[in-house]
């Protein structure tokens, strides 16, 4: 998710216990940032190039609250952005050209913001039709593959190229993900909780089971390429790009910090435009512990000599990318040296805990959803925050290694292969979720309405896009799943 989602006092605050103190604390918001394949009708292509320069600037043109987004070193227009109530809300071209990204700012409810995110899509489906092309409601484009020729000359991939493999296999995948606020005593609870229900999320949601013009073998063929290519990269790499559950629940924040920390596939950057990779293999705890200054390349190219500083803290950027993720700044009372001691005494997570601002858990494992749906993956997560201790019993009723099973058989398999005792966790999931939404009282709870109706039909998105292609072809799943004005 893109712009943090601060805290601050609003009309609506509710009473909850922070560290077993009964506190008065803000309503949680909520934030979408939804992906979609773009795709041009007459042929089923993804987008190209060309095409996304000409989107950008049309967009830009004919509103003005819109500002392209060029980058510094490469000089491609990669999207736009404006300032909404405080944050910067971006469309943009993902890891590839054919998929556009929609991140907006935070709302205190999930209508407000599918409201929100419908004025942004129904503007930009307006400039895609005119042009030919449509978004589409599915997790993967339709015929175009891997393709290196796609991928976005965003600035911070300059970076991304010379550290992380095989990276251009995500150009053709898309995902609805949410983000929902947490305090930071919260904060690695939520993480456990949605990390272990990724597989009933997947199971809901699946969406990607037509790629290369063909059925295939994974109803949400984007944890498939995820899978593959965590089994192609050496094991340090692939454990923090997995998109999928950790082999275990963390135990509390100062393993969560440790493990991602640990990381040394990460990035120093201010808002993935300018920055710089720290060389000689360096994790970024190795990197925040030294002392000296150790070599680093900026995007150009350009070599230098960096000493950790304060500000990093708040600029690490994709040390991975799991089922759930925390995003977080640091407060103006932190101190480095602070930091690094808490580090070597074990400490970092009651430090976090003391000193963590702008928190939020962001739930990465939802497929796309179809049109008039996208409110979807943003109740079921909020939901379930808003019922953690509820959430937390209930995934503790089965063994961590069930639930990471789950999310692999529902990739491949979405709802068809669950029995009836993982249909009726399943419910228990919905339900919970539902009953958190009821308890803030503003209707959010019908949101929810179509994972129930899948649930009953064992029938996912995916199975329906199965049964249009069969019908007729790519046509037949563009004319059913593109977007309409």
């Amino acid at each position: 998710m893109g712009p943090g989602m601060a805290r601050s006092a609003r009309a609506g605050s509710v009473f909850r216990e922070v560290k077993g103190v009964p506190m008065v604390v803000p309503p949680r918001r909520v934030g979408l940032e939804l992906e979609f394949p773009v795709v041009e009708t007459a042929t089923g292509r993804g987008l190209d190039r060309d095409g996304a320069q000409r989107l950008w600037r049309t967009l830009a043109a004919h509103d003005m609250s819109w500002a392209l987004v060029e980058e510094t070193v490469v000089g491609g227009v990669t999207g736009v952005r404006r300032r909404t109530a405080g944050f910067d809300e971006l469309v943009n071209t993902d890891t590839g050209v054919c998929t556009v990204e929609v991140s907006l700012a935070p709302r205190d409810t999930v209508g407000q913001a599918v409201e929100a995110a419908g004025d942004v899509l129904r503007m930009l489906q307006g400039h895609l039709e005119v042009m030919g092309y449509t978004l589409l409601c599915a997790g993967v484009q339709p015929r175009t593959w891997f393709d290196p020729g796609r991928k976005t000359r965003k600035d911070w991939y300059l970076l991304l190229t010379r550290r992380w493999h095989f990276h251009h296999w995500f150009v053709p995948i898309a995902a609805h993900q949410a983000a929902v606020d947490v305090t930071p005593d919260e904060a690695v609870r939520a993480v456990n909780v949605l990390s272990g229900f990724a597989g009933v999320f997947t199971a809901l949601t699946a969406c990607s089971p037509i790629a290369r013009g063909a059925v295939q073998p994974w109803k949400e063929m984007r944890n498939r390429v995820w899978y593959e290519r965590s089994m192609r990269v050496p094991a340090p790499e692939a454990m923090y790009t997995s998109n999928g559950i950790p082999d275990e629940p963390f135990s509390d924040m100062s393993a969560y910090i440790e493990h991602f920390w640990d990381s040394r596939i990460y990035f120093l950057t201010n808002l993935k435009s300018s920055g710089f990779e720290v060389l000689g293999g360096k994790s970024f705890k190795e990197f925040l512990l030294s002392r000296n200054s150790v070599p680093a390349r900026q995007i150009d190219g350009t070599l230098v000599r960096v000493t950790p500083d304060r500000d990093m803290l708040d600029h690490i950027h994709q040390y991975g990318w799991p089922a759930a993720k925390l995003h977080y700044a640091f407060d103006s009372r932190t101190d480095i040296d602070e930091v690094r001691a808490a580090l070597t005494q074990g400490r970092i997570g009651e430090y976090f805990e003391e000193h963590a601002a702008n928190c939020y858990v962001e739930n990465r494992t939802c497929g796309v959803a179809p049109q008039g749906e996208e409110g979807v993956a943003a109740a079921l997560t909020l939901g379930i925050v808003e019922r953690l201790d509820d959430a937390e019993a209930l995934w503790k009723e089965l063994p961590w290694q069930e639930w990471r099973l789950l999310w692999m058989r529902a990739s491949t398999h979405g709802l068809s292969a669950e029995d009836e005792r993982s249909l009726a966790m399943m419910r228990k999931v919905l339900e919970l979720a539902a009953s958190g939404l009821r308890a803030r009282g503003w209707g959010e709870e019908t949101f929810l309405a179509p994972l129930f109706t899948r649930l009953e039909r064992r029938e996912t998105p995916a199975d329906r896009m199965i049964a249009a292609f069969r019908a007729g072809g790519v046509p037949r799943l563009l004319s059913d799943f593109g977007r309409s004005l």
